[in-house]
């Protein structure tokens, strides 16, 4: 539900509207009729319980674990002209361009949308993010008229690719990359068109379980219809079109305030993606951020050719990817919808890595070139508000896709499995450390790990670690979040690895004067020879019966000065396993008595002020080059091989 304090700051600012103003442009639709502060409180709220019952009827109905415990989805409201009224508690990728793709659905169906109908789309060439997105939407009708669509979309585990995966990093093209659905009925007046739904399941694997989150899906958006009808219903259509209106009038009038507050100029960022699943590395993404009054645009031109594989962006991630940076560095109680998103614009040229062009592949938009276009916008946004910004987050290095055959029950079945438990961490900010396991800024906290009795339970293999990697974090007055060390161990045969990950080669960044992430890596050891195989963030590889796969994923980058980090907190880190010792005395200046294991406060101070007048001058972020970390290079031992992108 939308935080009281919403609410409230909501209710004062109806009142206000009754003061005189001065003079500014026109917002919404000019639609007639008085806004009572209760009444417009009580609907903004009621939107936001019917978005947050449509993600609980998904979340506890779906068959994968993608969706079902990792959460690797999102539930939003839109009106009847594809503008978001509403989502709650969903993934920044997905509600930040909906309405790409929901504009779409609506212009290829425009004059035969009806009652009972349900449309899907997962082709990234129709405004989708990419194609292991999977959207379904239904128009909402009351008394014969459109109100509302609600929506929902989930990450495949499967989309039918060439490998068993729905993010095959190494697709030169759409037609590597699974079955395209452009908008498409699966149901038409109420009726479901069978002949489409076992079209759609011939062409995936592990058909039960995809049928089953299908089912998620429509039982999330037909839950979002019946809460929408009986709202029209108690209200009547008129009040609750103008309440949805001032809704984003309000949105639209907080969010210009705040850019407002971001001094007019042009600001520049650039970051790398670390390869393109073929062995091309360091490609390069680069963002302008022009702010000019109560508008933010943003320019990818400054950006490397699409590459031959799935890491390009399609168009809706590069919109979602433009925006979500300017929306984590508003004020939190600004309801995001369409009154925020008006005030953001993006471009890049088609052909780019950033705006890929068909046929090209675009597997792994929302995580690869998504959360370095994101970084590149936060290093942008550094120079002009740093107070607003976060360290780099871990990107989705260490995040594997594995499958196989299961044989424990006695019949084999096949199964597979996205597992995020080793996932990295978030950077910090200005005010506070970063959290662990953020995985990803395009799900910005919104995924979750799944417990590891139910990974052993449900799928044959062993998490033998999963544990905080020490030292992994950018360091800080305010360090990024750790990362974490992960093992695990085939319990039944062996199984195929898919990497699709990125942020290992490129660390995550540090903010004014913090230090980056280590980006970390993963490797796969033999237990009776020993060897290990390391590999970049993507790669395919199969596990054996004797083999193990281990990874370090990245800490969040860190911010401020390391230096001015209190030292207590530094020994609190310290007893809790997330700095070392070494790294204490060496990064921030705090000698700590190993024997007591108390601060020496004489040598503590005597130690800083030497490394304060050594320190070079102030960088807002950090690193500034490609290809900054070096993880493999320190963990590789004599006889150890690294592999790019391997095959």
């Amino acid at each position: 539900m939308a935080s009281t304090s919403t609410a409230r700051r909501a209710v004062r600012q109806i009142k206000d509207q009754d003061k005189p103003k001065p003079a500014a442009r026109k917002r919404g639709n000019g639609a007639a009729g008085a806004v009572d502060s209760i009444t417009f409180s009580v609907i903004l709220n009621r939107f936001s319980t019917i978005a947050n019952e449509m993600t609980l009827t998904m979340e506890k109905t779906a068959w994968t674990s993608i969706i079902a415990l990792a959460r690797d989805f999102s539930c939003a409201i839109y009106d009847a002209k594809a503008r978001q009224i509403c989502m709650q508690d969903a993934l920044p990728i997905h509600t930040n361009s909906l309405h790409v793709v929901l504009g779409e659905i609506a212009r290829v169906f425009e004059g035969d949308i009806h009652d009972g109908d349900v449309i899907v789309c997962n082709d990234a060439y129709s405004g989708n993010t990419h194609i292991g997105d999977f959207v379904t939407a239904c128009p909402v009708f009351h008394q014969g008229k459109h109100m509302f669509w609600s929506v929902a979309k989930g990450h495949q585990l499967d989309c039918g690719a060439y490998i068993p995966t729905s993010v095959p990093a190494p697709a030169r093209d759409v037609w590597q990359e699974g079955l395209q659905l452009p908008p498409i009925k699966f149901y038409e007046k109420g009726q479901r068109r069978e002949d489409v739904v076992r079209m759609y399941l011939a062409n995936v694997r592990w058909q039960e379980w995809l049928y089953g989150d299908l089912m998620a899906q429509l039982g999330s958006i037909w839950t979002g219809r019946r809460r929408l009808v009986e709202l029209a219903a108690h209200y009547g259509n008129d009040t609750i079109e103008r309440y949805a209106e001032a809704i984003l009038d309000y949105s639209d009038r907080r969010m210009a305030d705040e850019i407002r507050a971001i001094p007019d100029g042009d600001y520049d960022g650039m970051s790398w993606l670390d390869s393109d699943g073929h062995g091309m590395t360091n490609i390069q993404v680069g963002a302008r951020v022009s702010v000019r009054g109560e508008n933010v645009h943003i320019d990818f031109s400054n950006s490397d050719p699409q590459v031959p594989s799935g890491n390009n962006s399609s168009y809706g991630v590069m919109q979602a990817a433009a925006g979500i940076p300017v929306l984590c560095s508003i004020d939190p109680t600004i309801p995001h919808n369409d009154g925020c998103l008006r005030h953001i614009t993006a471009d890049a040229p088609k052909g780019t890595v950033c705006n890929a062009e068909y046929p090209a592949s675009t597997a792994l938009a929302t995580v690869g070139p998504g959360d370095t276009m994101q970084e590149a916008v936060w290093k942008a946004l550094a120079h002009a508000v740093p107070e607003r910004v976060m360290g780099g987050s871990g990107k989705d290095g260490n995040l594997p896709m594995f499958s196989g055959t299961d044989t424990r029950s006695g019949k084999p079945v096949d199964w597979g499995c996205m597992l995020f438990n080793g996932a990295p961490a978030g950077g910090a900010t200005s005010s506070a450390d970063g959290w662990p396991l953020i995985m990803t800024s395009a799900g910005m906290g919104g995924l979750k790990i799944m417990s590891v009795e139910l990974c052993e339970l449900f799928y044959p293999y062993r998490i033998d670690r999963q544990e905080i990697a020490a030292d992994s974090m950018g360091h800080g007055k305010h360090i990024g979040g750790p990362g974490v060390d992960i093992q695990v161990s085939p319990t039944d045969g062996g199984f195929q690895v898919e990497l699709f990950g990125e942020g290992q080669g490129n660390p995550p960044f540090g903010v004014m004067n913090g230090t980056p992430g280590i980006g970390g890596g993963s490797y796969k050891e033999n237990l009776e020879t020993g060897k290990r195989t390391y590999f970049s963030s993507k790669g395919r590889f199969y596990i054996g019966e004797n083999d193990i796969w281990a990874g370090t994923s990245s800490g969040g980058g860190g911010y401020g000065d390391a230096l001015e980090r209190d030292p207590e907190a530094v020994l609190e880190s310290v007893f809790d396993g997330m700095l070392s010792l070494e790294c204490a005395e060496d990064v921030y200046g705090v000698v700590i008595n190993r024997a007591m294991m108390t601060i020496d406060r004489a040598k503590t101070e005597k130690l800083r002020a030497k490394m304060a007048a050594k320190r070079g001058p102030l960088q807002v972020t950090s690193p500034s080059r490609p290809g900054a970390a070096d993880w493999i290079q320190r963990k590789l031992r004599q006889g150890d091989e690294y592999l790019v992108d391997a095959q």
